[in-house]
Parts: structure tokens; C-alpha cells; sequence
């Protein structure tokens, strides 16, 4: 789907006056516009969301088992599903998307920063590596969406700074589990209203130390944007504008 026609008449009047990388951010958010519609599709036996500069990805390659990166982790980390889980919330600082755009496991242990999706595939990908039957859930927490990590019934909250039992388990609202051999919606057309539901990455952080007894402190002014939108031959290198948050307990 292009942008509409006052879309484009905006692209045009900010070439000659900002230059070709501003533009290009630019069109990035108004691509991501022109999806909001319609945020997924099925096709082919594949779950197809729109959740990397608008391109289209079935919801189950961002969960990598045979990832090298992934294997390489967890033959220092794992087998055990506790480290694994305590690997993932101590090493990934929190980033808050501006937008929406899920990070794949390798530019997560690389960047050592993303949001609850990314850290949640990230987990699922390690304990999928060793076997152990996980699915990243993704639903709504306290009126937010939300992602986590479902293992046999046990839930993993990677937004923590270390791993801990979750006290308020009454308060995730699964839509939709899914791993890089299936997805589950728990409703025809779960899936879609996942993006239907409130983003608000500060309140809903705070509602989540607030159940662990924690504040959340404010968001660190230095670190925006955590990474630059830049041009590179052949395509856009970056995650787009993104700002790290402390997680919601001290360390």
C-alpha cells in the first residue's frame, strides 16, 4: 500500500529542504501509516506482519532456534531454563520503539537493547535451541499490549532486570502464543487486535514494577534516539527512533 497523495505531496516538499536521509525517515512512518488498516495478513498458512520498515514477515521467523548467534549463547548459557531466562533479563537493557519494528535474536544480542517482543523472541529462540518446548505470548497487560514468554505454563517476564517468579500472573491476557513452528490465536482474529490495543511503554512498565514492590525510574534523556536512521547501498540500515528505558527493578 503507497501513501496517499497528501503523503507524497509531503515527501516532495522536504527533498530539496532536509535532504534525502531526513525524507527517508520520513517515509518510514508514513509506510508504517499506510498499514495501520490492516496490520495483518494471512496467507498460505502464514501469519504476515508488517512490523519492519512496512515489509511483510510471517510472526514466526522472529523466533531462531538455528540462529548461529542463538546457538552460540545458549552453548554458554543453557541448558537451564532459569539462566537462560536470567541471561535475557540482565543483558538486554530495555528500548522503547517509536513505531512499531521487531528486532530479529541476532541484532538483539548485538544492540544489548529492545523491547518486550524482541526480548521475549530472544527467549524463545534460546529455549527453543535446547529443545524445550516455549512460545512467545503476545496480549494485553493491564489494558496494554504486551509480549512475554510462555514455558509449559510458566511465565517469563524479559522485561525484569533479573529472572523472578511473576506475582501477578492474573494480569497477562494472552492472545496469541506462537514459535518458529506454529502460531496459536486463542480467537479468530486475535492476532490483529493485538495492535489494536493502548501504547503507553511508560505507564505499562510502571504497573509492572508496581507489582514487584519497584519503581520505574524516568526515562534517560541522553539516550535518545538509541539508533540513527542512516542510508546504505542497497537498503535502510537501523531500527528508526527508539528510546532506552531503565527496567523496573534495581539490579
Amino acid at each position: 500500500m503507497m501513501p496517499d497523495k497528501e503523503d507524497a505531496e509531503v515527501l516532495k516538499a522536504l527533498l530539496p529542504a532536509v535532504g534525502i536521509g531526513t525524507v527517508a525517515v520520513v517515509a518510514i512512518g508514513l509506510l508504517g501509516r499506510a498499514f495501520t488498516e490492516r496490520r495483518v495478513y494471512s496467507q498460505d498458512g502464514q501469519y504476515l506482519v508488517p512490523v519492519r520498515y512496512g515489509q511483510l514477515h510471517d510472526i514466526r521467523d522472529f523466533v531462531q532456534p538455528a540462529n548461529p548467534d542463538v546457538i552460540a549463547a545458549y552453548s554458554q548459557i543453557g541448558p537451564d531454563p532459569w539462566r537462560l531466562y536470567d541471561f535475557v533479563c540482565r543483558n538486554i537493557d530495555y528500548r522503547r520503539d517509536i513505531g512499531e519494528f521487531w528486532a530479529f535474536p541476532s541484532e538483539v544480542l548485538a544492540w544489548e537493547a529492545a523491547d518486550c517482543e524482541d526480548t521475549s523472541n530472544l527467549l524463545t529462540s534460546l529455549l527453543c535451541c535446547g529443545g524445550i518446548n516455549a512460545y512467545t505470548v503476545i496480549g494485553d497487560y493491564q489494558g496494554y499490549g504486551h509480549a512475554w514468554v510462555d514455558r509449559g505454563g510458566q511465565l517469563y517476564e524479559t522485561t525484569y532486570t533479573k529472572a523472578r517468579p511473576v506475582p501477578d500472573p492474573e494480569h497477562y491476557t494472552p492472545y496469541c502464543l506462537f514459535n518458529d513452528r506454529e502460531v496459536i490465536e486463542l480467537w479468530p482474529g486475535a492476532l490483529g487486535e493485538i495492535f489494536e490495543l493502548g501504547r503507553d511503554e511508560v505507564a505499562k512498565l510502571n504497573l509492572i514494577a508496581a507489582a514487584i514492590g519497584n519503581e520505574v525510574p524516568p526515562e534517560c534523556p541522553s539516550c535518545w534516539p538509541f539508533m540513527a536512521v542512516g542510508l546504505v547501498t542497497g537498503g535502510i540500515l537501523g531500527t528508526g527512533f527508539a528510546m532506552i528505558l531503565q527496567k523496573g527493578e534495581a539490579v
